[in-house]
């Protein structure tokens, strides 16, 4: 039989794509177990450079002689209609549902775990189907893992924008926080940014675990 695939989800941009990939390259080389690698390439929105740069480094890392297969995964059709990155890169992560599916039924390998970016989350119901366990790779700080997790039980108890609020915002884990100093997409609730970051918060809870890089001392 061949040995256990850990499947790769990142979404193109070099803050999420490449942390990822280093993670999964030490679980290679310094892990206990013996897996692959399988990472599901999602292409980024149609500029020439970005496919260019994503390609190049998709090429290097195939040379590397590691144990690592990329999937690229086909085109589809961008929203054009999105109001920030946040809700674009959402969106059309979750387009690629049926191909991610796709590709992970396809793997001759069986599927040890699909770790997936944090932007993400509506894949969960992809590994929910194929009962593989999900993990969620946070690129971020666990501070602001804290607020993303904190972010929904927020939205609930805070009825006005955070920058109206009188006083600091609680977040467990954290010193109070000045509204001034919450992340651009949390401070207008009504932007579908703020929806989303609301929505994968939520659904973070949904995942198997929470990857994220901090010192064994938080």
């Amino acid at each position: 039989m061949a040995a256990p695939t850990v499947v790769l989800l990142p979404v193109w941009g070099a803050g999420h794509l490449m942390p990822m990939l280093e993670a999964g390259k030490r679980l290679l080389t310094r892990g206990r177990c013996a897996v692959s690698l399988t990472v599901l390439a999602i292409p980024p929105p149609p500029t020439e450079e970005l496919a260019a740069d994503l390609d190049a480094y998709i090429r290097r890392e195939e040379a590397s002689g590691l144990d690592i297969r990329f999937v690229r995964l086909p085109a589809v059709e961008p929203p054009t209609d999105s109001r920030g990155i946040e809700e674009f890169v959402s969106r059309l992560v979750q387009l690629h549902a049926p191909h991610v599916r796709a590709a992970i039924s396809s793997l001759s390998s069986p599927v040890a775990a699909f770790v997936i970016d944090f932007f993400c989350t509506t894949l969960l119901d992809v590994s929910r189907e194929l009962a593989v366990p999900a993990y969620v790779y946070f690129t971020a700080s666990a501070g602001m893992l804290a607020l993303f997790l904190c972010l929904p039980s927020l939205h609930e108890e805070v009825t006005v924008q955070f920058e109206e609020m009188e006083g600091a915002v609680d977040v467990p884990e954290l010193p109070p926080v000045p509204p001034s100093s919450l992340p651009t997409p949390v401070m207008d609730k009504n932007s579908p940014n703020y929806t989303w970051f609301v929505y994968h918060g939520r659904r973070f809870a949904e995942a198997d675990g929470i990857i994220v890089n901090t010192s064994a001392e938080l």
